[in-house]
């Protein structure tokens, strides 16, 4: 086996959305022996997981098609964080983005662009193979090019992929990073992404489809008038960001992402860690040190006492700013993720003694 076909260890982080992994991915990107992929299973959804093989071609074919979602977004002006590519110096205008530039390239390299031709350069010969393999074989050869021994991906609210996380990448370890439900859940209601994810699943109620899996220019005059500024043919940005959305439905959404940790149960101690966001929030040194040994980083300590102090600690408690009837209506929203949680920990504490 040539080395830069070796596969080397892959650590994939899971989450809510909005508990803190953009930032553990940020900290991550600055180890010089790891190769931080962030959002690389969000940039390719949907389609992430095709069945059967896939040669050269059609796995470029998938990391680079454009998703139509985010470029609807960046066309119509909204801004969302996780989205890095330079529109105006980059070569891809707004709404033209490649899947793996938007948000997985920019973080690691000055020229994405560059990086994404010598990916398209490497992976455009490859013979056929299921999804997981080229996927691993890709991580594989970008870690080996860049001089990294280890890889960490993480997408935020990745829990909707976990079913087959588990079944594609049976030796990946898994780090589960929770934050506390009503402060995932304020922190939701501010995001652009996650505020349209509410609107889908009305306009999804209305269509019986979801519109930006499903687009159709028709679905504009199907809808009500109140959903049609969130449909993709007639987005208004100031509409996304201004429509009042009451914070339980958020609340809602928090809890149903948790009922994919039920798929968590059972999973071995060496392959599963829970990191908390209000513990590396309170303490982050100790806590990035044990997500580093986990993750099997080098020299973890070293690392974890050079980015602890890049971790914003004011960011904690949004929920505790609510007025009493808000605070106890969104509690009452996260009490079935709550549980869920609760007794994921619990579990896991009670294997481990």
């Amino acid at each position: 086996m040539r080395e830069k076909d070796r596969q080397v260890p892959l650590t994939i982080v899971l989450g809510t959305g909005r508990c803190g992994s953009t930032m553990l991915s940020d900290l991550v990107n600055e180890h010089p022996g790891a190769l931080s992929l962030s959002e690389f299973f969000a940039c390719l959804d949907p389609g992430v997981f095709p069945v059967g093989t896939l040669d050269g071609p059609a796995f470029w074919k998938l990391l680079g098609t454009p998703r139509l979602k985010p470029n609807v977004l960046m066309t119509h002006g909204v801004t969302v964080p996780e989205y890095r590519y330079p529109i105006g110096s980059g070569r891809y205008a707004a709404g033209e983005v490649p899947a793996i530039s938007l948000m997985t390239l920019p973080p690691l390299t000055g020229d994405p662009d560059g990086l994404y031709d010598r990916i398209r350069a490497e992976v455009i010969s490859w013979p056929p193979a299921p999804v997981s393999h080229q996927y691993l074989r890709l991580f594989s050869w970008w870690a080996f090019s860049s001089g990294r021994d280890v890889v960490v991906e993480r997408s935020g609210a990745s829990l909707r992929f976990l079913p087959e996380l588990l079944t594609q990448f049976p030796a990946a370890r898994f780090v589960h990073m929770y934050r506390d439900g009503p402060d995932s859940a304020m922190s939701m209601s501010r995001h652009p992404l996650f505020r349209l994810g509410v609107m889908i699943g009305d306009m999804r109620a209305e269509l019986g489809v979801d519109p930006y899996r499903n687009p159709d220019p028709r679905h504009t005059e199907l809808l009500p008038a109140r959903l049609r500024p969130f449909a993709p043919y007639s987005l208004d940005a100031a509409a996304l960001a201004g429509t009042d959305i009451p914070l339980v439905r958020f609340g809602d959404m928090w809890s149903r992402a948790t009922g994919a940790l039920r798929h968590l149960a059972g999973l071995p101690a060496e392959r599963l860690l829970h990191l908390s966001y209000d513990a590396v929030m309170t303490d982050p040194e100790p806590q990035l040190t044990t997500f580093g040994h986990f993750a099997g980083l080098a020299e973890p300590e070293v690392w974890a006492a050079r980015v602890a102090g890049k971790v914003d600690r004011k960011r904690a408690g949004a929920a505790s700013r609510l007025s009493a009837g808000q605070a106890e209506e969104l509690r009452l929203a996260c009490v079935p993720g709550t549980r869920r949680l609760t007794g994921l920990l619990d579990g896991t504490a009670a294997a481990a003694r």
